[in-house]
C-alpha cells in the first residue's frame, strides 16, 4: 500500500520541477506506461483538453507515487483494460447506492480499497479550484475520477505481482 508519506514526498518533489524538467518527466511516464497514457488519451478525447490534461497530469503523479514507493513495471493494454472493468463494477456499486447510503458506500469502500492514500489525493485534487479559475462541473469530476481509479488500480496491482 502507498502510504500518505509517498504521496507528499512525490507531490513536494514535482512541486520544486522547473517547466524543462516537468516536460522531460512526462516523455519519460509516456515512454515507461504507453497503455496507460493511450487509455487516457483514448477515453478522454472527446471531453476535452482540460479533461485530458488533468486526467495525464494525475496519472503521471500517481505513477510517480507508485515509482517512488519502489518499482514500477509497465502495464500492458489487457492489465489496464482488466482494471477498467474492475472500476466499471466499483462505480456500478456506487451509483446503486441509495442517496443516505452513498456516504457509508464510499466510505466502506475506501476502507477496503487497498489504495486509500492515492484516492484521497486524487479527490482532494479534483475539489481543489482549477489554475484558470473555472471549477470543473460534477461530470467532469466523475471522469477524471473514473480514469484515476482505472489508473490506480491497474499500477497498484502491478506492484503486488512478484
Amino acid at each position: 500500500m502507498i502510504s500518505g508519506e509517498s504521496v507528499e514526498k512525490a507531490c513536494s518533489e514535482v512541486g520544486g520541477y522547473t517547466d524543462e524538467q516537468l516536460a522531460a518527466e512526462f516523455e519519460r511516464f509516456f515512454r515507461a506506461q504507453p497503455a496507460i497514457c493511450e487509455f487516457i488519451v483514448e477515453l478522454t478525447q472527446e471531453s476535452g483538453q482540460k479533461i485530458q490534461e488533468l486526467s495525464l497530469f494525475l496519472s503521471y503523479m500517481v505513477f510517480k507515487t507508485v515509482e517512488t514507493s519502489g518499482s514500477t513495471p509497465t502495464v500492458q493494454p489487457d492489465e489496464i483494460e482488466a482494471a477498467y472493468r474492475e472500476t466499471e463494477s466499483w462505480m456500478t456499486q456506487m451509483s446503486e447506492a441509495e442517496t443516505g447510503d452513498m456516504r457509508d458506500a464510499i466510505s466502506k469502500s475506501l476502507q477496503r480499497d487497498t489504495e486509500p492514500h492515492l484516492l484521497q489525493y486524487v479527490i482532494s485534487e479534483l475539489n481543489e479550484p482549477m489554475e484558470d479559475g473555472e471549477d470543473l462541473n460534477d461530470e467532469d469530476k466523475g471522469e477524471v475520477f473514473f480514469v484515476l481509479k482505472t489508473v490506480i488500480t491497474s499500477l497498484c496491482t502491478q506492484e503486488e505481482k512478484p
